[in-house]
This record gives structure tokens, C-alpha cells and sequence, in this order.
């Protein structure tokens, strides 16, 4: 988990989150700018990852800051802001690939070495093995192991059942096991770590 999202976590479970809500809902635009600062580096990740363009990224971050911010009474928890925000987020990226009519979401490796911890062959060959899953199997992986989403998280995000996102990261997980032992990396894996990729 990123520590950004560890930080979010935290003001999650403090409160604070739940307090920039209350007040940008009373009108107070300051908080609801405070209350973005604090999830937007992580919303940006996420969509340069799915859209593979950070023009793109940058534009579907603003329309979902604008959009969270007209529905903002809509948010039925707000210490769950962050989940909210994120769904927008993410069916606003669904709805620019559905314009560009582009199947592969991941082909710019460049955009996605923005997110590894380390350059290392082994993470840029787990990236490239993420970048062949489908987006089902694909989304449950970056909001899981990049973004640090509980599979609640998630499928409060994909709007999906708990056991779908556990069967989706199941079955992505056996999908990078194959695909890694094709590259020749799977022995650089201890078999306790395959879940922690």
C-alpha cells in the first residue's frame, strides 16, 4: 500500500474526511478543495493507468472533481469519500475508452513506470504481464496491489459483488503466475509472495 493511501486510511478512520465533507456540503468550497487535495495524486494514478495518457488522465480528474463536487449531497457516508470519488473516477475513464473505442488499457509501459516503487526487471515484467489481462481482471489488480483497495473497496467501486472481486483476483493472480513463468521471472518469486505482487 502507498503511502499516500496509508495517510488517507488514517484520515479516514480520524474523522477528517468526514468533517471537509459536512462542511463543503454547508458551502464551504475551501473544504471541498482540501478534501480533493488530499485524494487527487492517487485519482491521477489511476487514471493514467487506464487511459494511458496523462492528457487524458488530467482531463477525466477534473470532470470527476467537478462532478463530485455538483453531487456531493449524493454521498450517503462521507468518511467514504475517497471509494466515491474514485468510482466517479473510474466510470469516467470507462466512458473515454468507450469513446476512443480502445481495448487495450495499459500499452504505455512509460505511464506505468510512473507507478512502480522500483524499476527492477521483475516489476516492469509484472506491469507487462497486468497489461495483458483483460480490464475485468485488470481493474481488481491496479486498485488492489497498486492502489491498495480493499476487495469491499473495490466492489463498492466496480458497483460488483465481494465475491466477484475475490474471483477476479483469483483468477488475475493464476494469470500472472502463468504468465510470469512464461517470461522466465516466476522463479524470481517465492510462492508465499504471489499474493503480494
Amino acid at each position: 500500500m502507498s503511502q499516500d493511501n496509508l495517510f488517507n486510511k488514517s484520515l479516514e478512520q480520524s474523522g477528517v474526511f468526514e468533517q471537509l465533507v459536512i462542511a463543503a456540503r454547508g458551502g464551504d468550497k475551501d473544504a471541498f478543495v482540501k478534501l480533493f487535495e488530499m485524494v487527487k495524486d492517487s485519482l491521477y494514478r489511476t487514471a493514467c493507468v487506464i487511459l494511458e495518457n496523462e492528457n487524458d488522465a488530467y482531463d477525466a480528474l477534473q470532470e470527476s472533481a467537478l462532478k463530485a463536487y455538483k453531487n456531493l449531497q449524493q454521498l450517503r457516508q462521507p468518511q467514504f469519500f475517497k471509494t466515491w470519488v474514485t468510482r466517479i473516477l473510474i466510470n469516467k475513464c470507462c466512458a473515454i475508452l468507450k469513446e476512443r473505442k480502445k481495448v487495450s488499457l495499459f500499452a504505455d509501459m512509460s505511464v506505468l513506470q510512473v507507478n512502480l516503487q522500483e524499476k527492477s526487471p521483475f516489476s516492469v515484467g509484472v506491469m507487462e504481464a497486468v497489461n495483458r489481462l483483460s480490464f475485468p481482471y485488470r481493474a481488481v489488480v491496479i486498485l488492489r496491489y497498486l492502489e491498495g483497495y480493499s476487495q469491499k473497496e473495490i466492489a463498492q467501486i466496480l458497483n460488483c459483488p465481494v465475491g466477484t472481486v475475490k474471483s477476479r483476483l483469483n483468477a488475475a493472480l493464476k494469470k500472472l503466475k502463468a504468465d510470469l513463468r512464461g517470461q522466465g521471472l516466476w522463479h524470481l518469486v517465492k510462492e508465499e509472495e504471489v499474493y503480494e505482487l
